[in-house]
């Protein structure tokens, strides 16, 4: 019961998801060194230390760089709801500790339905997404805007274009 609990928690897209899902779950605590590389953390070797004074910069300028993205599986797999398309979905985490996490997730096109399972605020990098809320409210995010999303909402996410990239910040709330 525990886990499921913790694996509901911890459905997503967003893709903090991988992070997010070992830290909550009991799993070691991560950070990726401070060139955004993740391999290490995302094979659970402790590199909390490593570059842990170097910066990561999530600009808009220039292409986003596809090292240290891993593929997150279907989304169906990690609690989204498949409404459009083939989406996919991915992620680098560049931070994990504890309930938070932060680093970069891709997805491409399709429509999915997701209940949040953490809070999370994030900027669009690359590409275009529509967010639908429960209450029908509608906005078209592209690079350089930011939303925030609580815990437990439900949201409608589609991308039309070959594909959005965002980074974002995210921290699991105590039921």
């Amino acid at each position: 019961m525990f886990r499921r609990a913790c694996l509901h928690r911890m459905l997503n897209l967003g893709a903090v998801v991988l992070a997010g899902f070992l830290t909550a779950c009991g799993g070691a605590e991560q950070q990726a060194d401070g060139f955004g590389s993740t391999s290490a953390a995302l094979e659970g070797a402790d590199s909390a230390g490593a570059s842990a004074k170097a910066m990561i910069v999530y600009s808009l300028k220039g292409k986003v760089s596809e090292d240290g993205f891993v593929s997150l599986g279907a989304p169906e797999g990690l609690g989204g709801r498949v409404l459009e398309g083939n989406p996919q979905i991915f992620a680098r985490i560049d931070y994990a500790r504890g309930p938070v996490a932060a680093g970069l997730f891709k997805a491409t096109k399709g429509k999915i339905r997701i209940h949040f399972p953490f809070t999370e605020h994030a900027t669009i990098l690359e590409g275009e997404v529509t967010l639908t809320d429960e209450a029908g409210n509608t906005h078209k995010y592209k690079a350089g805007d930011s939303y925030f999303i609580r815990q437990g909402q439900v949201i409608v996410w589609e991308v039309k274009g070959k594909e959005v990239i965002k980074s974002f910040f995210n921290t699991v709330e105590a039921p």
